[in-house]
């Protein structure tokens, strides 16, 4: 085995109270630490030996989590400078990573750190655990740098065979996914393709241990990935699956819990949540737009950042979840992250785990802060409960001055914008221009060109008609007491704020221009209640702020006014 040597390294500066800790000195007289690199970030440009931008120096590796495995070594052997450039050691055999018994750190270094070098113990020797039949690669360690490697866990979760259309057209793709949970707790997910997923689904049954070899490593799809693992496994032609005789035990409830005021940053990412049953609504059974018979429930949670939101259970599980649950403590891990119109929502993946009462450490105190607290803290919900334009008014509401001036919505952390509401009369309205003939096809409103007499050609849909169909795109200023600004609304809020549907209003055109001018006058000068999304648009190098209406409904003075008057008494709160 090479030894490989370099200079450019250094720890993260979280790291310093380990560093201390595991009091790190490196090859000094009682000898050096061997530490297990878990984490690390590599800079390529580096600055290790660099004297200008036309000779780099080495790259810089930055070691953000390590584990002490054994201290007081000499030096092993001479080292072989690595300056970073692969193809220099291509001759040298590929990484392999075996589990190894390393023992206890924290022993040796009592023992190690008191007498002469020759009472030291000898350094554990590094064969690979043997697992029935074969060396056995940590999960946690599986990566696409490592080409050989081997996993033994327990499946933890199994999801149906399922069958879709292929991306490519070609015809009919079926789909199989699997989680297996090794000895230390860590999980990745398994997924195979047509041929290799019909295999592996007819091996892998739930509860019984495998061993895997073989598959592709890829970087894990946070949307449907649930393991929290930065990779997951794609099984190929080379794939190898094998029972495992020695029963790996079930592993132990681990959560990485995200607090619920920090789940709007994780947008169609799964995230471990721990809190407690605030509300829970009846079951709700409706049948589907597409005619399948749907069953669903939502379950408020809140948990010590007085944060609300709303986890929805689909099928059997919101049919089999106990109306008990009301005011529990309830634990999901791979909880999926849902954003629409800047409300943010859980759902359950197949592969998510939900437990009531949880045996966790943190459980009894969260039971405490909601029995006392619950009833003086004031909450906020991130979830819209339903579907109305003042569902997040609360929340949401700004002045028109507040938005413009601070440009809400041109923000890197907001891709998908900043959404708000704004109470606001239309003072201006461009209704020359309010209706556009579009594409009649259903689902299909891209703007035609018209060729001639009764002659219109769609070019998304690559089809020439007879006829079209009236849609709106209207262009209206919008007014409060502090400024104004400028909105587009397409057809379905715009038939909501004129009341007439876009076909209607077109055809009123042909035959009664003052009528058709009527309808855009009534609405003017009238307070309303929008939902708008702010978001920066550029246009030939130009980039400028463009605000859209989602929705459109009277103001609900019922819950405005008491918000004002809750504004108010911060702002009186304020320290001159």
């Amino acid at each position: 085995m090479e030894l490989f040597t370099t200079l450019g390294f250094l720890f993260v500066r979280s790291l310093e109270a380990q560093c201390d800790r595991d009091n790190l000195v490196g090859n000094a007289e009682n000898g050096g630490e061997i530490i297990a690199v878990t984490k690390m970030y590599i800079n390529p440009a580096g600055c290790v030996g660099k004297k200008s931008e036309n000779a780099p120096g080495k790259p810089m590796l930055m070691i953000a989590g390590y584990e002490l495995l054994s201290r007081g070594h000499p030096i092993l052997a001479p080292g072989v400078g690595h300056d970073g450039d692969k193809d220099k050691f291509s001759t040298f055999k590929s990484t392999e990573v075996y589990s190894v018994p390393w023992g206890n750190p924290g022993i040796s270094s009592a023992i190690s750190s008191g007498g002469p070098q020759s009472a030291r113990p000898a350094a554990p020797r590094r064969q690979p655990q043997n697992f029935g039949s074969g060396n056995v690669t940590p999960i946690c360690m599986i990566t696409p740098y490592i080409s050989k490697w081997r996993i033994c866990g327990l499946c933890t979760a199994k999801e149906e065979l399922k069958t879709t259309k292929a991306r490519s057209g070609a015809g009919d793709m079926k789909i199989f996914s699997f989680e297996l949970t090794d000895k230390d707790g860590s999980s990745i997910r398994i997924t195979g393709f047509n041929d290799a997923a019909e295999r592996a689904y007819s091996i892998i049954q739930t509860d019984c241990s495998y061993y895997l070899s073989g598959c592709t490593v890829k970087q894990a799809n946070k949307r449907f990935n649930t393991t929290g693992h930065d990779y997951e496994l794609s099984l190929n032609a080379n794939a190898e699956i094998a029972p495992c005789h020695d029963q790996i035990p079930k592993p132990a409830l681990v959560l990485k819990i995200c607090p619920l005021i920090n789940i709007p940053s994780h947008k169609d990412e799964a995230v471990d949540v721990l809190a407690v049953v605030d509300r829970m609504e009846p079951v709700n059974k409706f049948i589907s737009k597409q005619g399948r018979d749907c069953v669903k429930r939502d379950v408020q949670l809140i948990d010590q950042t007085a944060t609300v939101v709303q986890l929805t259970l689909w099928g059997e599980q919101a049919e089999n979840f106990e109306d008990h649950a009301l005011g529990q403590v309830i634990s999901i891990k791979g909880a999926i992250v849902k954003e629409w119109n800047g409300a943010f929502s859980l759902a359950v993946a197949s592969g998510s785990k939900i437990e009531l009462s949880p045996q966790l450490d943190v459980v009894p105190k969260l039971y405490e802060w909601y029995m006392s607290e619950r009833a003086k803290v004031d909450t906020k919900t991130i979830s819209m409960v339903s579907t109305g334009a003042g569902d997040a008014l609360g929340r949401d509401l700004r002045f028109i001055g507040t938005a413009t001036a601070l440009q809400l919505g041109n923000e890197a952390i907001l891709p998908n914008g900043r959404y708000m509401n704004l109470k606001a009369m239309i003072t201006t309205l461009k209704s020359d221009n309010a209706l556009y003939q579009s594409c009649p096809n259903e689902g299909c409103n891209k703007k035609v060109v018209q060729l001639g007499m009764e002659q219109y050609r769609c070019e998304k849909c690559d089809t020439t008609s007879s006829s079209f169909k009236w849609n709106y795109m209207v262009q209206a200023e919008l007014t409060d007491l502090t400024g104004s600004l400028w909105v587009t609304m397409f057809t379905n809020p715009a038939a909501k704020v004129f009341g007439i549907e876009a076909q209607k209003l077109g055809d009123l055109k042909d035959v009664d221009k003052d009528a058709y001018n009527r309808v855009f006058q009534d609405v003017c000068f009238k307070y309303f209640n929008w939902r708008i999304n702010a978001k920066p648009n550029t246009y030939n190098e130009e980039t400028r702020m463009r605000y859209s209406v989602l929705g459109c409904e009277p103001v609900p003075y019922d819950r405005y006014i008491p918000q004002l008057e809750l504004t108010l008494e911060k702002l009186e709160q304020l320290e001159c």
